[in-house]
């Protein structure tokens, strides 16, 4: 009886351990599904669903006339969005693109470290036969697939590669102050030019589509019920350039030529054309630039992805000669007709040195308007010492030099005018001996401009003082043809008196068409030419050479800067490329502008 006893205890017991067991496990039950079943049901959806971007293409780069100089093309990118045990996939990957498995997966460690959820482009621009291998391996990478990317494309290579700049993939650093913006790791931005000056137009709204993905990651099918999101595709941005002349211009700078060249409309500030040599070709950069290309360019010792037309600062050598008059001028120091007290007989005396001119035999006795026409360096050093620093930096200033033109490009240089104090700042009181204003005046020394600068100035001096600020912007265009920003024209007169403007553009005129003048390989048969040629000495070599000119004389339509470095006398070198500029685009042009009412402009 007692054993019998016993066994119903136990059965009992056992029984009442069940019954809590299954109601501990009926509660957990009603926990999960009932009272924090949403909550798991989103874990689950986010486990069993992935968001997949779809790139937006970014907004096209046109020229005045409608020409296509960069767009979108489409490009394959192969992902990785596992977050688990990723290495086996990732070493097969390396062996299916013959890369190195090691770089792969420091550079997964590099960015899950600081966004462990977030795609990883593993390998980008994929060749067609790549793409076709993967595919066909696609199950044996686990956490992986190949996801559409649309990369920039510059139409014409090296061509426009400074104004244009490139786009390649976002730094870490961007990154985290643009995170808010949607921009993610992988993602293209622009680095230089134009890419970069409107990224916030080029850059459209990614989209999104809905996707089930198995416990591997792989991607099993769209959901229907979770429609996809269409990318919306960035601004369209219309230049003021003249794409032929760009090409043309570009053409003058034969292989081995270092330099720049800027051409632009007098009276409205349109970029015609602005060329930079050597150059580099942005499409390096579009799927992220290889590790060789960036030593090769990087290393180069010219330079090639530094822009020398915005960027580079020369000494302006002789092309300054006209600020200095205009200087004189303003201040009745002389007046066009006034000859200086001591004669050009190869060069002149200041202090303990003697000061040089270009022409051995001299010029003899000078009025202003054959000084400029010979470019008589023995008469601007006397203007220079009569006018001193101080005053040849305010003209300076007042006439645009000195500081950036506010061209719609980043990173412009300033120019550099020195003053008085510049000088004692750096070589102590007492350091402005009168060597220093002669040498200024004629564009020598410390004073250093860009070619844009040069290029602003003298469409000023063509135009009579109406100076106009530089830029490429006609129009954006956003993707549904609506106008989202219009061009704008932006100018002033400078401070100079309409004779004394008048004085030095006759001068210029005499340089380019007068017998003797230095700038005669600039003429262009049926139009009067008016310039400047320059040859700035070059502490790093030979001297550069420099021609800056308008045309037409009497109401010019183009003002080119050029500057080729180590290159000698700017009537050598300079001046017939200004030449050549000038005479293509009025033959480009002999109908007249059309393009510009169809771009939209005023």
């Amino acid at each position: 009886m007692a054993a019998e006893w016993g066994g119903r205890e136990r059965a009992l017991a056992l029984t009442a351990a069940g019954i809590v067991i299954l109601g501990v496990m009926l509660g957990r039950a009603a926990q999960l599904q009932v009272f924090h079943g949403g909550h798991y049901r989103s874990l689950s959806m986010q486990n069993r669903v992935k968001v997949i971007a779809i790139p937006s293409p970014r907004g096209r780069v046109l020229d005045r006339q409608g020409t296509v100089i960069a767009e979108s093309r489409p490009g394959f990118a192969l992902v990785l969005t596992g977050t688990s045990n990723w290495r086996p996939a990732v070493n097969k990957a390396a062996r299916l693109l013959a890369v190195d498995s090691l770089g792969l997966q420091s550079a997964v460690r590099q960015q899950r470290s600081a966004y462990p959820k977030d795609p990883v482009k593993l390998a980008r621009d994929l060749s067609p036969a790549q793409v076709a291998l993967l595919e066909e391996h696609l199950a044996e990478l686990p956490g992986m697939r190949l996801e559409y990317e649309a990369l920039r494309h510059a139409n014409y290579g090296p061509r426009g590669s400074h104004l244009l700049g490139y786009v390649s993939e976002i730094g870490r650093r961007e990154l985290e102050s643009r995170r808010e913006q949607g921009y993610r790791f992988g993602d293209g931005i622009g680095k230089a030019g134009l890419e970069r000056q409107y990224e916030t137009l080029f850059r459209g709204a990614d989209g999104c589509e809905y996707v089930e993905v198995d416990a591997h990651g792989r991607v099993q099918g769209g959901i229907p019920q979770m429609p996809e999101l269409p990318p919306l595709p960035g601004v369209d941005i219309v230049l003021t350039v003249d794409w032929r002349l760009q090409l043309f211009v570009e053409s003058l700078f034969e292989p081995g030529l270092t330099g720049a060249a800027v051409a632009l409309e007098p009276g409205t500030g349109r970029i015609l054309a602005l060329v930079s040599r050597p150059n580099f070709d942005p499409n390096l950069f579009a799927g992220g630039v290889a590790a060789a290309d960036w030593d090769k360019l990087s290393r180069d010792p010219s330079f090639p992805l530094w822009d020398r037309a915005i960027r580079s600062l020369y000494p302006p050598g002789s092309t300054y000669k006209v600020v200095t008059a205009l200087a004189a001028l303003s201040e009745s120091l002389i007046t066009p007709e006034i000859r200086m007290r001591q004669s050009c007989h190869g060069g002149m005396r200041i202090g303990n040195r003697y000061f040089k001119c270009w022409k051995k035999g001299g010029h003899g006795s000078l009025d202003m308007r054959q000084a400029i026409v010979q470019s008589c360096d023995v008469y601007f050093y006397q203007l220079g010492m009569m006018l001193g620093v101080d005053r040849l930096n305010r003209w300076s200033a007042a006439i645009g030099l000195a500081k950036a033109t506010g061209i719609d490009l980043p990173q412009e240089a300033d120019g550099l005018i020195p003053t008085t104090s510049w000088y004692e700042k750096r070589l102590g009181k007492g350091s402005v001996t009168a060597g220093i204003p002669a040498n200024l005046a004629i564009g020598q020394g410390e004073v250093l401009a860009t070619p844009l600068q040069m290029a602003s100035l003298f469409a000023a001096l063509g135009k009579r003082g109406l100076a106009a600020r530089p830029h490429l912007l006609l129009r954006a265009v956003g993707p549904d043809g609506r106008l989202i920003s219009g061009e704008q024209l932006d100018t002033v007169r400078i401070p100079i008196r309409p004779e004394h403007l008048a004085a030095v553009a006759e001068a210029l005129d005499a340089v380019v068409n007068q017998p003797g003048g230095t700038g005669r390989a600039a003429r262009v048969q049926g139009v009067t030419v008016a310039g400047k040629t320059g040859t700035s000495q070059n502490p790093h070599g030979d001297d550069h050479s420099w021609f800056v000119g308008f045309a037409p004389y009497e109401d010019p339509v183009i003002a080119v800067a050029v500057l080729v470095e180590n290159a000698g006398h700017g009537s050598a070198v300079a001046a017939p490329m200004v030449g050549k500029t000038i005479g293509a685009y009025l033959e480009m042009t002999r109908e007249g502008p059309p393009s510009l009412a169809a771009a939209g402009a005023p």
